[in-house]
């Protein structure tokens, strides 16, 4: 599955940001932007819930959504960000149960949607498109294993600062500086950290030069410091 050329319509630069829609021939990228549907969300309004049924699959384009479920007892789990240029959704097509957790805007959102029943018709019409959507899943399964590694780490301001690092990498370049619109409470169930030792360790991050904090913001001045202090090899 390769493509030497895209095909990105002006109106979504963001999709420049998808390894996986640009890894797409022009052919399926046509048929995929042929049936998206835009969708638009105010700050703190849901896209769906834990349990709802399967809807399509979307690209967010611009704002970010944060994921999440519930632990045991009914505590808040933060999973995961998503960030634009970023396919999401496509769990529940291949085992057509419903969805696994609640998407949430951050901020205004913008998408597109492809509904359910034009997903289905794609991979009725060229059986291809499972391995495509199969690349999609697995592309996270890889971050999935990547994050439950981290967590090991003991050392709390390493693992903030991996889990920055990760989203710095998603989101778009900007000369090097990056900032990101998120609480600091919400970066620290990304973690399973406590907001006071959330902020002990960004203000760390922040006197070494590394980023700057401003009230739901964090921005990364240097990712190549923040790479370093991460320990990332690669």
């Amino acid at each position: 599955m390769s493509a030497n050329t895209s095909v990105i319509p002006v109106a979504y630069p963001e999709l420049s940001c998808s390894d996986w829609f640009l890894l797409l021939t022009t052919t399926q990228q046509r048929a995929l932007l042929q049936e998206c549907k835009p969708v638009s969300l105010i700050q703190r309004q849901y896209l769906f819930h834990r349990g709802d049924a399967f809807n399509g699959l979307f690209v967010l384009l611009r704002g970010s959504l944060w994921i999440s479920g519930l632990d045991s007892t009914g505590r808040e789990i933060g999973l995961t960000v998503i960030k634009p240029g970023e396919w999401f959704g496509e769990i529940a097509l291949f085992d057509g149960q419903s969805r696994t957790h609640d998407v949430l805007a951050s901020e205004p959102c913008r998408l597109l949607r492809i509904p359910a029943d034009s997903l289905y018709n794609l991979l009725d019409n060229d059986p291809q498109w499972w391995q495509c959507f199969g690349q999609l899943l697995t592309a996270k399964v890889r971050v999935l294993f990547q994050s439950i590694e981290d967590r090991s780490q003991p050392r709390s301001d390493v693992r903030l600062a991996r889990k920055l690092y990760e989203l710095v990498l998603r989101a778009p370049d900007n000369d090097g500086v990056t900032t990101l619109t998120m609480g600091q409470e919400q970066l620290g169930l990304l973690l399973s950290l406590s907001r006071q030792k959330t902020n002990q360790q960004l203000k760390h991050l922040e006197s070494l030069g590394i980023l700057d904090l401003a009230y739901g913001k964090i921005t990364v001045l240097s990712t190549a410091k923040l790479k370093d202090f991460a320990q990332v090899s690669n």
